[in-house]
């Protein structure tokens, strides 16, 4: 399961229960004694990848922790996974995507995209909203040309400067850890 540092603070998996469906387990995680967000996590199978679904209480950004820890949930996803953040309780993220802008042009989208993940889509309404609450999806990329294409397609959709500036020097660089 998810551990480790961030920060000074320990990330802590709390109440974990099984379901009726064997990889899939729901939990609390801690930063320290804060909640992160209620989560569910499937650890894949067959050809299935796993994914891990948040229901994310954004204050790590406002503390500087949130790419760190997105970064440290990219690193226990396998090659292909997938991760699920809601952004409801995130009221930039949310105003921003009402607006119409890209999920990477969100401060939550961006912090995923600087931890890693190449690949986004915004539920709007998940499954017609049986599915929890709107969330940014953040695939993991299979290897580094995977995230190379899934990057410049990107760039079709990004409005915000920083956020090109920053997937073209990413591309440039050629500096993935997949």
């Amino acid at each position: 399961m998810i551990q480790g540092k961030i920060g000074d603070l320990e990330l802590k998996v709390v109440d974990i229960k099984q379901t009726h469906i064997k990889e899939l387990f729901y939990f609390k995680l801690y930063l320290g004694d804060k909640l992160v967000g209620y989560c569910n996590y499937f650890s894949g199978r067959d050809y299935y990848p796993d994914w891990l679904e948040i229901d994310y209480y954004p204050w790590l950004r406002d503390v500087g922790l949130e790419e760190e820890f997105f970064k440290k949930i990219y690193n226990f996803l396998s090659k292909r996974g997938r991760l699920f953040v809601t952004y409801d309780k995130d009221k930039e993220t949310l105003d921003m995507i009402m607006k119409g802008y890209s999920a990477v042009d969100t401060p939550l989208g961006f912090s995923l995209l600087k931890a890693g993940f190449t690949w986004f889509k915004v539920w709007y309404f998940p499954e017609g909203g049986n599915e929890g609450s709107p969330k940014i999806q953040a695939n993991k990329p299979l290897n580094e040309s995977v995230a190379l294409k899934e990057l410049e397609e990107l760039l079709e959709d990004v409005k915000n400067e920083k956020v090109k500036d920053w997937i073209n020097a990413k591309r440039k660089s050629r500096n993935f850890i997949v």
